[in-house]
């Protein structure tokens, strides 16, 4: 049984590639350590983990096989998974449409909002600006109650440790 309390995150695939990219960026081993951080957090039961088909599918297409191993071993960690819908897509052409985003990114967040992910993080700087999760709750606002919100796994780290997770 799912604890319904626990909080539900959603990371994309740039998120869970982060501790086996190149570390000398110093942004890229804090979104690496961050990343760690929050798995641990997963492993003792505090946060769940949100899988998605579009996920899956960018897994299964990292060219680097090491790599592409590493990241699936963390996915076992999901506890819930959303699979493709007419209500993700169609949810992911208008977010890629009103929030001018690229397509499997917006299905990444369409995912996350049907599949009640509180939180979805990612490295990139395009998908977490302000005026995009803006963007992003206001399309969410059809599908759920909760609020949802965006950023990138250094500042959910950050938050996490000051205990601001909802």
């Amino acid at each position: 049984m799912i604890n319904d309390k626990l909080t539900l995150i959603c990371l994309d695939t740039n998120a869970y590639s982060r501790p086996f990219d190149d570390q000398t960026n110093a942004d890229i081993q804090a979104e690496a350590n961050a990343f760690l951080e929050i798995i641990a957090e997963v492993k003792n039961g505090k946060i769940l983990l949100l899988g998605s088909d579009i996920l899956d599918f960018e897994v299964y297409n990292v060219l680097n096989l090491e790599k592409r191993t590493k990241i699936k071993d963390y996915l076992l960690l999901c506890s819930q998974h959303v699979e493709n819908s007419d209500d993700v897509l169609n949810l992911g052409k208008q977010i890629q449409s009103d929030c001018h985003l690229r397509a499997r990114d917006a299905l990444h967040i369409a995912s996350a909002i049907i599949g009640q992910a509180r939180y979805f993080l990612s490295c990139d700087k395009k998908v977490t600006e302000m005026k995009q999760a803006k963007c992003y709750r206001r399309l969410a606002k059809t599908y759920r109650t909760e609020y949802f919100s965006v950023m990138n796994p250094v500042l959910f780290a950050e938050k996490m440790k000051k205990g601001e997770i909802e």
